[in-house]
């Protein structure tokens, strides 16, 4: 890949041979003269690279035409490689003690060097392997290599199509296309996805499956990097502060496949999430005309999957794209499939858009401002570096903005006796070797083992705040009753309203109260801390069922024992 254009054949040959003597073994020590032989002609071949590097000349090994070499004696030598390889390779497929008939070489990842010197290799592997046992297996992108003779035959076009094909038509005697069509890729989304700890129920696979059709199609190489991209989002979603979003597996599959396949949809998609929404105001703001782009559409008949302004808009971006142009009914039939996934439910889609573009900008790579302007973002929180910054940013408060789904916060009241209060147990948690994570939505969350044990926020006025706290298995995970402190469930427990089943706010009980009554229950609230850990220690953190959803209801532990704490 390093070298010049005219001394990579030469090495790629040279390095052949080496690979014969390599992988003869215990052979290859049957041939008295196999050593000498192999080290003639790859000599040969390494001055034939030292004298071009040299010279700085080209050298052409089927006509052994340079500059500044003496041709003849190329041609010369050329002849005597050829059978002096020849030679060796049937003295060793003749030898009775070799069981081997043939010589089989695999080139791999030709079409990863310059097309031009890639057609130079498989002229010359034409010239100097043709020899009788020789076999040689190509793996190469036909559509990459083909460029290398565009200095030949120039730009290929319909008419010189045929050149082209003639030339690899003489050197490769069975061209094998890989029957990527006959891949199960239902399968093998599954199990891909069930090694990723993703679990999926038949029916998401089936969806899954759908998507991939829509988007990367069954490439195995394009799936393996589309779920690359999935496993690394996933990572990111599980390790998600804001445990209040569940994000939708199956949507951001979906919009991972656009990012990566539809660079220039998915961009659309960060300036308006709200996609069904689309109109002739967002094509005014896109450069689009949409009156254009109907008239278009009815002068070549497309009218089925294009009847609502959204599916025109995206019609019309893609007749500016030659490739986009060739999938547009893929891109409508994806966008329609997740519009039906929803039950037509125009809400819910955008909501759970907007939650999964912000996950996906991530992994965004993309030159537009306007396409990265959500990257900055993890599930509509923003990450603050450090206790100072997030002080400074609670101060100012958040503009909202509509495109991310993200409302307008206030401006905090922070006094010089909250900041010195929330300073105090910071330095207190780091120094227990627990993990600070500042956020606006969430305030100061505290990890242990990569896992929220406590939450520490303000609660309305400056003076005041709230702390979370993980429930303790071994206090059968019902609230505390403490002095002065206010002990509550985040969240109702109510088996028939969804909204309070989720996890987030039954794990938890919060306290809040008064700076003063914070810090005279200091040694209880650093003991509560480590009850915390404990029960994420023991892998025990609750989980709700119809037998002890009881913890839930508006109920206290009785009075605090202390003796417990100790």
């Amino acid at each position: 890949m390093f070298r010049g254009v005219h001394e990579t054949t030469p090495s790629v040959l040279k390095g052949m041979l080496e690979k014969l003597k390599e992988s003869c073994g215990d052979h290859w020590t049957i041939l008295d003269e196999a050593d000498e032989k192999i080290k003639k002609a790859t000599k040969f071949f390494g001055n034939l690279a030292n004298q071009v590097i040299a010279n700085q000349t080209g050298v052409d090994l089927k006509n052994a035409a340079g500059s500044s070499l003496d041709s003849k004696r190329v041609v010369t030598e050329i002849a005597e490689i050829k059978k002096l390889i020849s030679d060796l390779i049937q003295e060793l497929i003749n030898h009775e003690k070799n069981p081997v008939k043939k010589v089989v070489f695999f080139v791999d990842d030709l079409d990863r060097i310059q097309p031009s010197d890639a057609v130079e290799v498989l002229e010359s592997l034409k010239n100097i392997f043709d020899i009788p046992n020789c076999v040689f297996i190509l793996a190469i992108d036909y559509d990459v290599v083909v460029k290398g003779l565009e200095s030949k035959f120039g730009p290929k076009t319909k008419e010189n199509e045929r050149e082209f094909r003639s030339f690899f038509d003489k050197i490769i005697q069975v061209p094998f296309s890989m029957p990527i069509g006959a891949y199960n890729i239902n399968s093998f989304l599954k199990n891909k996805l069930l090694d990723l700890d993703v679990q999926v129920t038949d029916e998401e696979v089936s969806h899954i499956t759908k998507i991939v059709s829509y988007t990367v199609g069954s490439n195995p190489r394009s799936l393996k990097r589309y779920l690359n991209t999935f496993s690394l989002i996933k990572i990111i979603v599980d390790d998600n502060d804001d445990e209040e979003q569940e994000v939708n597996k199956i949507l951001l599959f979906a919009v991972l496949g656009i990012q990566i396949s539809y660079p220039e949809i998915f961009r659309l998609l960060t300036q308006n999430s709200n996609y069904l929404d689309w109109d002739k105001s967002f094509g005014n703001k896109i450069n689009l005309d949409l009156d254009e782009v109907i008239a278009e559409i009815q002068k070549v008949g497309e009218s089925e999957l294009t009847d609502e302004p959204w599916e025109q808009i995206l019609w019309g971006v893609s007749q500016q794209d030659r490739y986009l142009k060739v999938r547009i009914f893929n891109i409508l039939e994806l966008f329609n499939f997740l519009r039906e996934l929803f039950g037509n439910k125009k809400e819910a889609l955008h909501d759970e858009l907007i939650s999964v573009l912000e996950f996906a900008a991530i992994t965004n790579v993309d030159d537009d401002l306007g396409a990265k302007q959500s990257s900055t973002k993890v599930g509509s929180v923003t990450y603050f570096e450090g206790f100072d910054f997030w002080i400074k940013e609670m101060k100012n408060g958040q503009e909202a903005n509509p495109t991310l789904g993200i409302k307008k916060r206030k401006p905090v009241e922070i006094d010089s006796e909250t900041e010195s209060f929330f300073l105090y147990w910071k330095n207190h948690l780091e120094s227990e070797g627990y993990e600070l994570i500042f956020t606006p939505t969430g305030g100061c969350s505290v990890k242990h083992k990569k896992t929220k044990i406590a939450n520490l926020g303000f609660n309305g006025t400056s003076s005041k705040v709230a702390v979370m706290i993980l429930r303790d298995f071994k206090r059968d995970y019902k609230r505390p009753k403490i002095q002065n402190l206010s002990s509550e469930n985040l969240r109702k427990y109510d088996p028939n309203i969804k909204s309070y089943q989720l996890p987030w706010g039954k794990e938890f009980y919060e306290l809040h109260g008064e700076i003063n009554d914070f810090t005279s229950n200091s040694e209880v609230l650093k003991q509560l801390f480590k009850d915390a850990e404990e029960t994420v220690n023991a892998g025990k953190k609750l989980k709700v069922n119809k037998d002890n959803h009881y913890i839930l209801e508006d109920i206290y532990n009785g009075s605090f024992d202390i003796n417990y704490l100790h």
